[in-house]
Formats: C-alpha cells, structure tokens, sequence
C-alpha cells in the first residue's frame, strides 16, 4: 500500500498585470493529488507576496480550468488555473 499522496503537474498562468509580477505569463507547478485549491491560493500568495500587496481581496480573480473553483475543490494533475486583476 502506497501512503505517499501521487504528484501532478498543474499549469499556472497569470494575466498581464500580475505577469509584470511574476516575471512570466505561465509556469509548471507540483501539487499533491487532491490538494485543495485554497492550500495551493495560499502558496501562490506567499510566493508572490507583492500580489497580495497590491491586490487585497476581492480584486483577484481566479479561474480553475475555465470556471470560478467551487469551495473546497481539490486539485489534479493536468489543472490549469488563470490569476487575473480585476
């Protein structure tokens, strides 16, 4: 029995406001399958700590392939998640 949560790969991109950020439009990043989206929004935030300066809530959009994320939804391997500025 494997008790190692499986790894994937997930897509991020980023709108042209926080690509000045971020120092690029999109990149490849590690997730635990079934990692919750909020888990990875918090990482994202801490890594990028100048977003959440200059975007306080409600002023950043998130996308998970294509659609708003429903509340507690997890993420999977192959996942594209869109940041953009309101």
């Amino acid at each position: 029995m494997d008790s190692f949560p499986k790894s994937g790969i997930i897509l991020v991109k980023y709108d042209r406001e926080l690509a000045k950020i971020t120092g690029r439009r999109e990149e490849e990043s590690m997730i635990n399958e079934g990692q919750p989206f909020l888990l990875f929004l918090h990482f994202f935030l801490t890594t990028y700590p100048e977003i959440k300066k200059k975007y306080p809530p409600g002023e950043l959009a998130f996308f998970l392939n294509g659609r708003p994320p429903a509340d507690f939804e997890t993420l999977s391997d192959g996942d594209v998640i869109l940041f953009a500025a309101k």
